[in-house]
């Protein structure tokens, strides 16, 4: 299930997601993506990520044309979870994720969090 939360910065989408991923909630990924797109060029994604049922993310992808454009213009995005996701995408040969600037944090690292995405590049 995909939240979105209270964002410290203006320039940031923040977001819980926890369980399994559904069409609806990539779509409404997708439209805040496309906002935030539309209002300020590029943006910084913080999400707070728990158990992932891995088998419905496929699913919930297929059914949603995403602009990669949109989605490629991140200027940071900052992963808090138990598990390193970033590492676990690289592993899967996901290359585009390294062009994009990313850290991974520990549950509960929301002051490191903010300071991180509030640092000039």
């Amino acid at each position: 299930m995909l939240t979105f939360t209270t964002s410290m910065d203006e320039r940031t989408v923040a977001f819980k997601f926890d369980g399994r991923l559904t069409k609806e909630d990539a779509m409404k990924l997708d439209e805040v993506i496309s906002r935030k797109f539309e209002e300020d060029g590029t943006f910084n994604i913080f999400a707070e990520v728990g158990a992932v049922d891995i088998p419905s993310i496929p699913d919930a992808l297929r059914s949603v044309q995403f602009d990669m454009g949109r989605w490629m213009s991140f200027n940071k995005v900052a992963l808090m979870s138990e598990q390193n996701w970033l590492q676990f995408a690289e592993g899967l040969g996901m290359g585009e994720i390294a062009k994009l600037k990313t850290r991974h944090f520990k549950p509960g690292e929301y002051d490191e969090v903010w300071e991180w995405l509030a640092e000039e590049q």
